[in-house]
């Protein structure tokens, strides 16, 4: 294995190996440059170059808590190894922000809204904007539940899941519908265009496991291999949504964060609306949903069962953020 990595240092980045530790992310290499952190990322080679696109423009504006990617000896910001993807990144702060307190998602919100202001004027290559592609995809996985639903009735004999999915159809039918919906009104198509021409990005994995504080407790950033082109919004409705799932969230808790946000990244009008419509729509359920019947089912999974059961209790958290939203509108 030291072998392997020493190779990959050598060949790939021109630097020299002189051990590392293991940690849960990745390999902490000590080189003749100083530590460097090596990982397998979890993202595309097109998100990893939007990726190091993300992060240059990040450090350009001031934003520079956050691990950057070096280049390799090719100039790539990731090296490929024997048919796998690596990159070479600072070292972050080992202790992950924790998240048993509201407070924690009230300072991370402000960081949040500080990372997606530090974009302004990102242009990458590696950039692939839609305006359609989310209520596209709300619209298609409506048509998907139609159709499962339509398909399980005609065949009449009804399993565990069968019977969860008859019991919050009609619920998250209509969510997903609204959802939709409310895309439309708030102008998602013009905000994506807008976002494009400005400069943005979405993280897609915003949360505690990402977040690191160091001894001073300032908060640094990682787990940028999955950020694609899409509203910053969706990466706070996940963050808005994850402080219900981790805290005993409050109407209060969440004015707090919109406000952290706000501060430093702006919200109009149009972008509560767009967020109610990420907020209330049933994602996780109806992913699952779709993971579960496009495979070929001899048997229900208890484990896909009790997942899809805690997932439609997340979706009514979803919808009470939605109203708190609305409600502060």
């Amino acid at each position: 294995m030291e072998d392997m990595n020493e190779k990959i240092l050598w060949e790939g980045y021109g630097l020299r190996f002189r051990g590392g530790t293991r940690t849960r992310t990745g390999l902490i290499c000590r080189t003749d440059m100083g530590l460097r952190e090596l990982k397998k990322p979890r993202g595309s080679v097109e998100s990893l170059r939007l990726a190091f696109d993300v992060k240059e423009q990040l450090r350009k504006n001031g934003f520079g808590n956050i691990s950057r990617f070096y280049r390799t000896l090719e100039g790539e910001p990731f090296y490929r190894y024997d048919g796998v993807l690596y990159t070479l990144e600072d070292v972050m702060p080992a202790d992950s922000l924790p998240e048993e307190r509201a407070d924690t998602f009230f300072r991370g919100a402000k960081v949040l809204g500080q990372m997606h202001r530090a974009a302004k004027g990102l242009h990458s290559e590696a950039a692939r904007w839609d305006g359609t592609r989310l209520p596209a995809l709300y619209g298609k996985r409506r048509s998907q539940l139609a159709k499962i639903r339509r398909r399980n009735d005609k065949q009449g004999n009804y399993d565990a899941i069968d019977l969860l999915l008859i019991r919050y159809y009609d619920q998250f039918m209509e969510q997903a519908k609204q959802a939709e919906e409310l895309l439309l009104q708030g102008g998602y198509e013009k905000a994506v265009e807008q976002a494009a021409e400005n400069g943005a990005f979405c993280h897609n994995a915003y949360k505690g496991e990402a977040l690191r504080q160091n001894e001073k407790g300032e908060i640094f950033v990682g787990s940028f291999d999955k950020c694609s082109s899409e509203l910053p919004l969706a990466d706070l409705a996940y963050y808005l949504r994850r402080y219900f799932k981790k805290t005993e969230g409050t109407e209060q808790g969440v004015f707090a964060m919109l406000e952290n946000y706000g501060r430093h990244q702006p919200l109009s009008e149009g972008d509560l609306t767009i967020l109610q419509g990420m907020l209330v729509y049933p994602e996780k359920f109806l992913r699952l949903v779709n993971e579960y019947y496009n495979k070929r089912r001899a048997c229900v999974s208890p484990a896909m069962q009790e997942r899809l059961a805690a997932a439609a209790k997340e979706e009514e958290k979803g919808l009470k953020l939605k109203k708190i939203i609305e409600k502060g509108c």
